[in-house]
């Protein structure tokens, strides 16, 4: 049946786990082997992060202008399959530079889509008591993407960075096709009105302190999304076992983020595993700079691919939650200010490398941005109560 929650689950698993998991966070995976293996100069590979953050900003943009319609439908496939040759466009080297920046674009634009698109698709043909279960398993798939990408590091000697390339293009070529068949079967529902929560409330502060401490947690995400690796070789010159060792922590964490966010909100509620989370994100980038141990970077490794995908999904739930059939909308203008802060954070950190701050400056300033967004958070919500608008259903 076309609204069993496995296929809705499937439907979102798959597609958070193509347009973030993989088109997001592959390149920064993979991005040591493919820039020796291209002779790509530092500069040309930072300026492929931010063409593939532009990217995000633009499908975000994109996604909130289009109707919540069939239409809906034809752009999830597109975004499915133009992100799909993004991938195999990175499998060989010696081409246009210009070849690499616009491939990376558009699968940023495939992502921005895909980000906003599917949970709408799940929210407007879920019932109402099933959106919990099936939103926490539809956004693990950001984790699972993200362990698809890490998967080949600790073999990429032997495969080859083209081979790498070409195994991810593989596997979302799976996805594409699985969306394509569960799309038949929602598409002559996206006309259909959503279900309204009977809380649904106007808009108000509560999605202000959640669209401001979202927003932070972009600009704080970027030195472990774009740099880590960089990081982890470069300054703290570690082996390539260490390197995989922090990516495969990365990549597990991200696994289990959407579960640890179901599993606290069951038992204290939205906004306050809300705080809880945060609380830690900050702590986990903050102990980046402590590179003396090799413990505290996989603790920060673990950490950040844990907190990245939970924040998202209790972010995404909690705004349909609250806001019912505002939540495309409202959804949309979260993910839209979330890239482009990260974009702004993308540029910033870039220049403060080029002037030659550090990388524990850099974490430093990220997990301070991130503690006053959190901090905003604590203190707007602090009459908050467990309501059933901001409790876990």
């Amino acid at each position: 049946m076309f609204s069993s929650k496995i296929k809705l689950s499937l439907f979102l698993c798959l597609s958070m786990c193509l347009g973030i998991g993989i088109l997001r966070f592959s390149y920064t995976a993979l991005l040591p082997s493919t820039r020796e293996a291209f002779g790509w100069s530092p500069s040309f590979a930072s300026l492929l992060g931010s063409a593939n953050l532009l990217g995000y900003l633009i499908g975000a943009f994109w996604a909130m202008k289009l109707p919540q319609n069939k239409s809906m439908a034809s752009y999830i496939q597109i975004s499915a399959i133009a992100g799909t040759l993004s991938l195999a466009s990175c499998a060989w080297g010696g081409l246009p530079e210009f070849w690499y920046v616009i491939w990376r674009i558009i699968s940023g634009i495939s992502g921005g889509l895909l980000m906003i698109l599917s949970p709408s698709v799940v929210a407007q043909c879920c019932q109402l008591q099933d959106r919990f279960k099936i939103n926490f398993v539809g956004f693990s798939g950001i984790g699972l993407g993200v362990l698809m990408a890490t998967l080949f590091l600790p073999y990429i000697k032997q495969i080859s960075t083209q081979y790498a390339w070409l195994i991810l293009f593989s596997f979302a070529t799976v996805i594409c096709i699985i969306l394509s068949l569960l799309l038949k079967e929602f598409k002559q529902h996206f006309t259909a009105q959503a279900p309204i929560a009977s809380n649904e409330q106007k808009l108000g502060g509560i999605f202000y302190c959640l669209l401001v401490v979202y927003s932070a947690s972009a600009f704080a995400y970027v030195p472990h999304s774009l740099f880590w690796i960089d990081y982890l070789s470069h300054t703290l010159q570690l082996s390539p076992f260490g390197i995989n060792s922090n990516w495969i922590l990365y990549g597990v964490g991200s696994a289990l983020g959407a579960f640890s966010a179901y599993t606290l909100a069951q038992k204290f509620g939205n906004i306050t595993t809300l705080k809880i989370l945060y609380s830690v994100y900050v702590i986990a980038i903050f102990v980046a700079i402590f590179n003396f141990s090799p413990l505290f970077t996989f603790i920060s490794s673990f950490l950040t691919g844990l907190l990245n995908p939970a924040v998202v999904f209790l972010t995404s739930y909690s705004i349909l939650q609250i806001y019912g059939s505002a939540y495309k909308k409202l959804w949309s203008i979260a993910t839209l200010c979330f890239a482009t802060v990260q974009l702004v954070g993308g540029l910033s950190f870039s220049f403060l490398q080029s002037i030659g701050a550090n990388y524990s400056q850099q974490f430093i300033l990220a997990a301070t941005v991130l503690l006053i967004g959190t901090i905003q958070l604590f203190w707007f919500t602090r009459q908050e109560q467990a309501t059933p608008s901001s409790q876990a259903q």
